[in-house]
């Protein structure tokens, strides 16, 4: 039987800690459940010579890689082509631009849309070399002989997401994720797809509805995780966790019944958040929130379909910080029309909010979105061809700033920020806010202060080895 080989193809800058991969994790799964042979390579873990060892080793080669990688993995199916092998793309960008693979002439197949069903479906039908099965299989599309074959639909969004296994983390080398990364950070998804409009997301993937898992599954997962890998923090990966607040509040107190002991972050919105939400979530262990502000002007919020005011981020900035928890915030800078003043308003909700950390991207208008319709005659199409985008460039051409100068613009902004957030002044406001929220929580105000004088002791981790 052939052997399948689904491999994450790393991006040209790690921007983030090295931790596992969920997509693939979740196909691995799907495929061991069908008894179907299959291994999973991470390239960022290793060097080229290992992911052609795990080329090499296999049949049918599956890639998934980020829309700034996409040339990377374009450059590894001509390898693997060269092997004589079998190579199938699949994530977001196959979704919404499959010519760039199938032009490429390096790819046999490109699967839209989730793959859990459809991936089996390919290798067996590519197994028994059945054609008719094969043009059968939703969101398949191929090449042959110059000519477009098949290109069918994406198959309709799994509604059931329980039916699903747990992402086989025991196929990724989780060891090696823990060894480059000292939180030993854990991801998990509870949703899949977010219902709002912001213009530069691609949702072709996982669409614009808001499918959940059962609180029972989502704790159940977190306790075999907490059980298996013993994580210094794990990950809600889903794009607005507290969409519905009441299904937060049930899995807290799920997680507290059960007596589970982890540090957790969230990625949600400002206008998801209320005060009585975040402390629950702090009490059953979420210590940092990740928010997508995008900007603190109103002009630039609108023009991004962002649907926030200025008010509302500042208050759940507030919010966050007075319920004990840390913020991350994202930023788009150079954003369509975005002027000096606009950079001015973002800089002072900055201020007024006081978030932990910011992060600022350059405004990028991906395939497959309402930015890329409506930009067109802004966007170098010959630039995203050669390059694609990352974090600090893009292929948009600004009315009022040149590449150069918005990537100095992010940096600066960094910089500035940084410099106000650990002056004096602002440390000493953490420190009057930290003691207020120990006054109105007790419980952890006498914790801490135990554990600085050392009558409490720290908790404490094991090691986890042989997972992999």
């Amino acid at each position: 039987m052939k052997k399948t080989l689904l491999t994450y193809v790393k991006p040209h800058v790690q921007e983030d800690p090295l931790s596992m991969i969920l997509g693939i994790g979740y196909l691995g799964a799907m495929m061991e459940r069908e008894k179907l042979p299959i291994a999973l390579h991470d390239e960022r873990v290793g060097n080229d010579q290992d992911m052609k060892a795990a080329i090499d080793a296999n049949d049918i080669i599956g890639f998934s890689a980020l829309t700034p990688n996409i040339r990377r993995a374009i450059a590894w199916a001509k390898y693997a082509k060269e092997q004589g092998k079998i190579t199938v793309m699949g994530g977001p960008h196959a979704s919404v631009d499959q010519g760039v693979f199938l032009d490429s002439g390096h790819f046999d197949y490109v699967l839209k849309g989730e793959a859990e069903h459809t991936l089996p479906e390919l290798v067996r039908s590519i197994e028994g070399n059945d054609d008719n099965a094969l043009l059968e299989i939703p969101g398949l599309a191929s090449m042959r002989d110059g000519e477009l074959w098949v290109d069918n639909p994406a198959p309709p969004l799994i509604k059931k997401l329980d039916e699903l296994p747990i992402p086989a983390r025991h196929l990724l080398p989780m060891e090696s994720y823990f060894k480059n990364n000292p939180e030993h950070l854990v991801y998990i998804f509870t949703t899949r797809g977010c219902p709002f409009k912001c213009i530069f997301c691609q949702k072709e993937l996982t669409g614009r509805g808001f499918r959940v898992r059962s609180t029972e599954a989502i704790v159940d997962e977190l306790e075999h995780i907490i059980k298996t890998y013993d994580p210094g923090v794990i990950l809600f990966v889903d794009e607005i966790l507290t969409l519905r607040k009441k299904r937060i509040h049930e899995m807290c107190d799920e997680i507290i019944r059960r007596g589970l002991k982890f540090e957790w972050v969230a990625n949600t919105r400002a206008d998801c958040v209320d005060y009585p939400l975040l402390k629950h979530m702090h009490r059953a262990g979420c210590r940092r929130i990740y928010y997508g502000w995008e900007s603190g002007s109103q002009r630039m919020l609108d023009v991004l379909k962002k649907d926030l005011t200025p008010e509302v981020i500042v208050n759940a900035a507030k919010m966050t910080r007075r319920a004990g928890i840390w913020a991350k915030v994202y930023l788009i800078v150079g954003s369509p029309g975005e002027t000096p003043q606009d950079i001015a308003e973002t800089e002072k909700v900055l201020r007024l909010a006081g978030p932990d950390l910011i992060r600022i991207s350059v405004f990028n208008p991906l395939i497959g979105t309402e930015s890329w319709d409506n930009y067109q005659a802004s966007i170098d199409i010959s630039d995203l061809s050669e390059n694609y985008v990352s974090s600090n460039r893009s292929g948009y051409k600004h009315e009022h700033f040149t590449q150069i100068e918005l990537e100095e613009l992010r940096k600066r902004m960094v910089r500035s920020y940084e410099k106000w957030y650990y002056a004096m002044p602002q440390r000493l406001r953490r420190v009057y806010e930290r003691g207020l929220y120990y006054i109105e929580n007790p419980q952890h105000g006498k914790k801490r202060l135990g554990r600085a004088v050392g009558l409490v002791p720290p908790p404490q981790r094991h090691v986890v080895t042989n997972h992999h």
